[in-house]
């Protein structure tokens, strides 16, 4: 396996993918997050990346479906469907998909996410034959063939077909799987080459199926460092990228006269991240950013992987740790305007599970994911940050290892029918005393293990003592000088969460 200089090479560790803000004197406040862009979730806002078990244990849905995940991202690479050389889709491989088919027949409430990339072999593109990398980041040769569509434009036509051949089942396809990730373990390229795979799917699965959307290919923590590093910004890492892959990508998809129309070959943004729970507003405020400065549009954001190892580890935490992390990485998500949160994943296999083991003992995250998140917030609408920073703030030049981010406790208020919800959690060692205005007289709080209790209002706010974060994690715990001398270690979640739950008269 590659060495990555980031925290969030824990994910590519443990990754299996490929084998498969009120105003009110006296009170610290935060500004209303900006609107983001947004589109129908079809009820799947909570979401799950899996391994091929999703395919051959029939226990792995009904899990999943327990814990209130209504969409699976899978593997449906070019690889395997195209293991030899052969224009004939009748003589591919479908045996995989007519899995998926089977798992949609079987569980109509459980969509699905394949991610279409990769490559084999036998089909690679000669340009990229003397660069290093892993089986699967072979690209395809025929990329710049046109229409996409062409059996000669070999991923293209591998897109099509298998499109147009469970259009009636799958309505969402993700391009590839972290073709920035350092050391071309899924990608032989960098943006600007990545530029006519990404227009291939989207013209290719459009041509198959208007109505499809197409998911850019997920992103790791590279393109964000790779942004921060470029723009002379402080990176969370001792030796951060020195380029960024989206912002290749998108410069190149400006320069491209076709691509607007064609909403620059994507309908959603797609982002990673693991071990910190804020980098989901960081890490989207980038990709906003980046968006808005390239290509002039704002995008839609689903997140296809998040997690954290609950085994310890500089990057890791510990099982009340992992309950946090869930909670609050959704907070974080919900902030900057994220859709979709697929969690990564179901069984621990990668170290990130629900479950131990192959859906052995539950975990306490299980609880956290099931009885708080998806039972409280499934139908909770985001309203604002009500106290604390927005995000550590990598644009504004802050940093997680000099207190970056850090005010004391973070609250998120949020709105669901006859009911209003506030979670809190302290950022910081210290236990923070938290007063939170109410709008109702009592209020009932849920912690992260899904416990209950009443809270009384008094003269207008509940008042409560969150906490400290117990973690101590990040890249001042390595051992290495470089990474030693950046500073004090961080908290990448903060302390025990709670939900404010108030019942509101319609």
């Amino acid at each position: 396996m590659i060495t990555v200089p980031n925290h969030s090479m824990i994910h590519t560790l443990f990754s299996s993918c490929v084998v498969v803000a009120w105003v009110s004197a006296g009170f610290s406040t935060a500004s209303a997050a900006e609107a983001a862009p947004t589109g129908s979730d079809n009820g799947n806002r909570f979401a799950m990346c899996s391994n091929g078990n999703m395919l051959g244990n029939p226990a792995y849905a009904t899990a999943m479906l327990d814990a209130g995940a209504r969409m699976v991202r899978l593997d449906c690479s070019f690889g395997t469907v195209r293991a030899k050389a052969g224009d004939d889709p009748a003589q591919w491989n479908w045996g995989e998909l007519e899995k998926m088919r089977a798992l949609r027949t079987a569980h109509p409430d459980l969509d699905i996410l394949p991610i279409l990339g990769y490559g084999a072999a036998w089909a690679e593109d000669p340009r990229f034959k003397d660069v290093a990398g892993g089986e699967p980041s072979r690209p395809p040769r025929g990329i710049e063939v046109m229409p996409a569509t062409d059996p000669a434009n070999l991923y293209g036509h591998f897109v099509f077909e298998t499109v147009k051949r469970y259009k009636d089942v799958i309505h969402a396809w993700e391009s590839w799987n972290e073709p920035d990730l350092p050391g071309h373990a899924f990608f032989k390229g960098d943006g600007r080459d990545f530029l006519p795979y990404q227009r291939a799917c989207y013209l290719a699965a459009k041509a198959a199926d208007p109505d499809c959307t197409v998911v850019f290919a997920g992103l790791c923590f590279a393109s964000f460092e790779g942004y921060l590093g470029a723009h002379h910004l402080k990176a969370p890492t001792p030796n951060p990228p020195t380029a960024c892959f989206l912002e290749e990508y998108l410069n190149a998809c400006a320069k491209d006269p076709e691509a607007a129309k064609h909403h620059f070959y994507f309908d959603i943004m797609n982002q990673h991240s693991y071990s910190r729970a804020s980098d989901l507003y960081d890490y989207v405020a980038v990709l906003r950013k980046l968006c808005r400065d390239t290509i002039k549009t704002d995008v839609r954001v689903w997140i296809t992987e998040m997690g954290s190892p609950d085994q310890g580890g500089i990057f890791g935490c510990n099982a009340d740790e992992y309950c946090d992390y869930v909670l609050q990485s959704f907070a974080w998500g919900s902030r900057s305007g994220v859709e979709r949160f697929f969690h990564f994943q179901l069984d621990n296999s990668n170290g990130h599970g629900l479950y131990d083991g192959m859906l052995g003992k539950p975990k306490p995250a299980l609880t956290a994911y099931r009885d708080v998140l998806v039972k409280e917030f499934a139908d909770a609408h985001f309203l604002k940050q009500i106290h604390g920073t927005a995000g550590v703030g990598f644009l504004d030049g802050r940093w997680p290892f000099d207190g970056g981010g850090q005010d004391g406790w973070d609250a998120f208020e949020f709105s669901a029918p006859g009911r209003r919800l506030v979670m809190a959690f302290a950022d910081t060692a210290k236990d923070a005393e938290a007063t939170i205005p109410a709008k109702a007289a009592k209020a009932v709080i849920v912690d992260r293990h899904g416990q209950r209790s009443e809270i009384i209002a008094k003269d207008g706010a509940y008042r409560l003592t969150l906490a400290g974060a117990t973690s101590e994690a990040g890249w001042p715990k390595a051992d290495d000088a470089k990474a030693k001398a950046m500073g004090a270690p961080e908290h990448l979640e903060g302390g025990a969460t709670i939900v404010l739950l108030e019942s509101i008269a319609p």
